[in-house]
């Protein structure tokens, strides 16, 4: 499409100057601009601005981006101004010209056919560049996408690591990004630099490895395959001073929180206690509950320092967020800890109607079921908006889940999530037809120790654990369709509105100050504990 490439150097036609990085002067049409750009139309029809500062762009750059407009194409288009042309189209909003970007980074994507560090950094700095600076991830998940397949991980990432020290700390998530699962290559490039760097400069962590031990899947390298390596990790770690001990307890504790939670029947984990300035270490093989009696939803980990965007796209994006609960609890923690945590004062909350949406959307687009009309009657301690939109209708029942209350109630849950206890809960399977057993079918939840803030809850499920017990257990019922939660009826409430306490983000439970808004909430006796369990196709 061609708007005007002929009226290029008419002077009488060009009267919207544009001043780049460089000192340059780049002269346009406003009109034939505001045509492409919906932003420039705002700034010189509505602005009535005639000149408008472009100064982290070359010169070179904006010719070519008024080029592009006034011919309707990105010839000309190369590896030296791509970026700025990028980040140009996507500020101003030229929707063909970003799609035109897009195709010429896929091309450039596509024409690598073989491992050459050279050509993937480049693909790789500009996909980063792109994240660091537009959100976007397309062009990070094609660069990745063409590293996996050329099977040049591992030499990339040991390289490229070489001036982790100079890298921000969005470009360290570019290379967790590009780990993914294979954790164990930034691990082992750790430990090689640590060993060194300790060996001539002594024990210091450098920010780069702090920030990439604390947000990377370390306990994938707890596995049998990679045990040595993480051990390997720890003993190096161990060498720290007694200011960093703190750190790399809670480091380790994190890690054996993951791999308790996860699918092996045995472990073995490394403990540590403090000793002198440093770290004793010692490793034990233990034996934990499989992961099918173990309920999964309790103390996951996120960053609560996300800003409202990084906390959209990681609920929007993460393996971890499975459900439309998952996802509510955190944004009402993360909204929490915003609210009573955080020392800024000049901090703004997001707006409840834009979260709700960006929620609603989200439930939408990852195919999340509605959760039972039940959830109306439930206010959100931690942030107080209106859930009925992600509820059925009261006259409604829900074909994907059921909830299910315990037998007892209680004032404190934390309480009960410190030390050795039973939850009993009434439920009948729906696979269960009939049943002369004595006593009512159910299950009972034991409190089981971990490294975790709070004890873990595990279904009991042999035939000893139910002797002597009002219930008795039929083994079509899994833990892992389990989501347990805490409902309290506040004394403060005239109605019968129910306080809804999340179980299964660690943040809060990690935070004194939430930890004692939630003792301090005033409950009533009725107050208990809840399951929300999913029913599958077969249950159904």
């Amino acid at each position: 499409m061609d708007f005007g490439r002929r009226l290029r150097e008419s002077p009488s036609h060009n009267n919207l100057k544009l001043n780049t990085n460089d000192g340059g002067e780049v002269w346009a049409s406003s009109v034939i601009l505001s045509f492409n750009s919906h932003v420039i139309d705002h700034m010189t029809t509505t602005l009535h601005m005639t000149s408008v500062d472009m100064l982290e762009f070359s010169e070179a750059a904006v010719q070519m981006f008024v080029d592009s407009a006034y011919s309707g194409t990105a010839e000309g288009i190369n590896r030296e101004i791509f970026r700025d042309i990028n980040k140009m189209a996507n500020i101003f909003e030229v929707a063909w010209l970003v799609s035109k970007c897009s195709e010429y980074f896929t091309g450039l994507v596509n024409s690598v056919t073989s491992g050459s560090y050279t050509e993937l950094l480049f693909l790789f700095e500009e996909a980063g560049f792109v994240y660091e600076n537009l959100k976007m991830k397309d062009f990070l998940n094609t660069s990745v996408k063409k590293i996996e397949s050329l099977k040049w991980k591992q030499q990339f990432l040991d390289k490229y690591l070489e001036n982790a020290e100079r890298f921000s700390t969005k470009k360290l998530d570019t290379v967790i990004e590009l780990a993914g699962s294979d954790v164990n290559i930034v691990v082992q490039t750790l430990v090689n630099q640590l060993s060194e760097m300790f060996r001539i400069q002594g024990p210091s962590l450098p920010v780069y490895c702090k920030y990439l031990l604390d947000n990377s899947e370390l306990h994938l390298c707890q596995k049998a395959n990679n045990r040595d390596l993480f051990n390997e990790l720890f003993d190096i770690l161990k060498e720290l001073p007694s200011s960093e001990s703190k750190w790399t307890l809670g480091l380790y504790r994190k890690c054996t929180e993951k791999t308790l939670s996860g699918y092996d029947n045995t472990t073995e984990v490394t403990s540590f206690t403090g000793k002198g300035s440093g770290l004793e270490v010692s490793r034990n093989c233990i034996t934990t509950a499989t992961h099918s009696n173990m309920v999964p939803n309790l103390y996951h980990d996120f960053a609560v320092g996300m800003t409202f965007k990084e906390l959209l796209n990681w609920l929007s994006e993460s393996e971890h967020v499975t459900s439309l609960l998952l996802a509510i609890e955190a944004a009402c923690v993360w909204c929490y800890y915003r609210a009573h945590c955080v020392s800024e004062k000049k901090l703004i909350l997001p707006d409840t109607d834009d979260l709700l949406q960006k929620l609603t959307d989200m439930m939408a687009s990852r195919r999340w079921s509605k959760l039972p009309a039940e959830f109306r009657r439930f206010r959100w301690r931690s942030y107080n908006f209106d859930l009925s939109q992600f509820c059925l209708q009261p006259s409604q029942s829900s074909k994907q889940y059921v909830i299910i209350n315990s037998v007892r109630t209680y004032n404190l849950e934390l309480d009960v999530l410190s030390k050795s206890s039973k939850l009993t809960f009434h439920f009948k399977h729906p696979s269960v037809a009939s049943c002369n057993l004595p006593g009512q079918c159910g299950f009972i939840l034991k409190t089981v120790p971990s490294d975790a803030v709070l004890w873990r809850l595990e279904l009991c499920t042999k035939k000893e654990d139910y002797l002597n017990e009002p219930v008795h257990f039929h083994d079509s019922v899994r833990a892992e369709n389990m989501h347990v939660f805490f409902v309290g009826t506040h004394l403060s409430f005239s109605d019968n509105t129910l306080v809804f306490f999340p179980l299964t983000w660690l943040a809060w439970i990690r935070n004194e100050n939430m930890i004692k808004n939630w003792r301090s909430a005033p409950l009533r006796r009725d107050s208990r504990f809840k399951i929300l369990y999913k029913l599958t196709n077969d249950d159904t």
